[in-house]
């Protein structure tokens, strides 16, 4: 939600002339597609196939929060970098490089957490048999 307040706020600072600067663009777009839209669809991916319910759940869903923790601090991270890149200064290149990386950490944890809850039928009926 923060994320998507964040990016309604760029997108009216952008419409005014006296306030538009090229970086904000960017930041628009990342924060309401990533911050906002990609989130919503990893909660409600997560939410839609829930994981087996035992009482270690927090565990099992490592990856999920892995995913969530980086794709945050990657995208807090660019938000903060990126104005300073075009500067030509390397730190904030790096830590704009760190922010992309964060971010496709993020991805490939939220592969590993869905990947197992997304299962056919026969799959399914097949993983109960041989859970007796």
């Amino acid at each position: 939600m923060i994320f998507f307040v964040l990016s309604l706020i760029t997108g009216v600072i952008m419409q005014f002339e006296e306030f538009t600067f090229p970086v904000l663009l960017p930041l628009f777009w990342h924060m309401l597609m990533l911050g906002w839209i990609t989130q919503i669809i990893m909660g409600l991916s997560l939410w839609m196939f829930p994981g087996r319910k035992t009482e270690e759940s927090f565990r099992n869903q490592i990856f999920a929060w892995l995913a969530f923790s980086c794709l945050n601090t990657g995208l807090i991270l660019r938000v903060i970098t990126e104005p300073f890149v075009t500067y030509q200064n390397t730190f904030f290149k790096a830590l704009l490089a760190v922010s992309a990386v964060l971010q496709v950490l993020a991805a490939v944890f939220y592969i590993i957490e869905i990947w197992p809850r997304v299962l056919s039928k026969k799959q399914s009926i097949q993983k109960r048999k041989e859970a007796r």
